[in-house]
């Protein structure tokens, strides 16, 4: 109840918290700084909207790097700032990313250097039914 609580709104007081938990504020402090000593919280972040940005399109790219391209292909991804997340993965794909554009024009652009160094699969998102949300307890 805590961490999806945080999760909603990380900016809740002691206070409301502890009444969403139904233990003292206190408590609710204790337990929070216990998290992140043990690493389950770690950090507190703004959650931007890319649209207000004047994001309007993301899109998910899936990275197939040719043969021996692939510590050249990482180090492209990670300094291609329109690329708000990456996730090595297992299988043919070695990367899965998304990618902000102001409109579908710049999609070419943006995926037009990393040719040189692997085949891409692009799938436009139209919607996030779920985000990054906190698993259940183990």
């Amino acid at each position: 109840m805590l961490l999806r609580a945080l999760c909603r709104d990380a900016r809740l007081s002691w206070r409301e918290l502890a009444s969403l938990t139904g233990v003292s504020a206190p408590t609710v402090r204790d337990r929070v700084r216990r998290l992140q000593d043990m690493g389950v919280i770690q950090g507190f972040v703004a959650e931007l909207s890319a649209k207000a940005l004047g994001y309007t399109l993301e899109a998910i790219v899936r990275f197939k790097p040719f043969p021996g391209k692939v510590h050249l292909l990482s180090e492209m991804i990670v300094m291609t700032d329109r690329i708000v997340q990456c996730d090595k993965v297992t299988g043919e794909d070695a990367f899965v990313a998304r990618i902000l554009l102001k409109d579908i024009s710049e999609l070419d652009e943006v995926l037009e250097a990393f040719s040189a160094h692997a085949s891409t699969q692009t799938s436009v998102v139209k919607s996030s039914p779920v985000r990054m949300r906190p698993p259940p307890p183990a």
